[in-house]
């Protein structure tokens, strides 16, 4: 008699839980032992915190994820899997692939130093916050490397993080750097 419980006689009142694999329904199984054995419980995506999404822990939508990881065209080819290039855009580890522009469309884009193409969405060298699209990222980095040099400070170990959007200060102090670098040059 010492599998009584106050649940009501459920078959998974022991709190033995552990996580199986996905289900092809779309949901995540778990398997559930109980005192009468092991049961199967399927749990819909949508119930289950977001990093189990498909849109990883940004919480994007699948078409919204799915624009965001397309190739820009910038480069012919990648070495990257394409799972892996979503798992990281997906999770705000990797910004957006977006194709560039030849000039600067709002205020905010940035120029990537090695495409010289102007992105609303860009990543930073975490070393010396030299900001990288991602194209020119996935290029430079191979994705079985552990370790990559930095082409911009020539650090050993090069990481990323998305750069955070422009606020009117930083456009302001961008523009008064991009004006000195001018009157250098004259």
């Amino acid at each position: 008699m010492g599998n009584s419980s106050s649940s009501g006689g459920q078959s998974g009142s022991s709190g033995n839980q552990t996580t199986g694999g996905g289900s092809s329904s779309g949901g995540l199984g778990s398997r559930i032992a109980g005192a009468s054995g092991t049961h199967r419980v399927h749990l819909p995506l949508s119930s289950l915190p977001s990093p189990f999404r498909s849109g990883g822990s940004l919480g994007l939508s699948k078409s919204e994820l799915d624009a965001r990881c397309q190739p820009s065209g910038l480069y012919p080819s990648c070495e990257w899997e394409p799972k892996q290039i979503r798992r990281l855009i997906g999770d705000g580890k990797l910004a957006a692939r977006l194709k560039g522009s030849d000039s600067c469309i709002s205020k905010s884009d940035r120029e990537c130093p090695i495409c010289f193409m102007y992105y609303s969405e860009t990543n930073t060298s975490k070393c010396c916050n030299a900001t990288v699209c991602t194209e020119c990222y996935l290029q430079i980095k191979p994705q079985k490397d552990k370790h990559t040099t930095c082409p911009f400070c020539n650090n050993p170990k090069m990481a990323i993080s998305v750069q955070r959007a422009m606020d009117e200060d930083d456009i302001l102090k961008r523009d008064e750097e991009e004006q000195k670098v001018i009157e250098a040059a004259i």
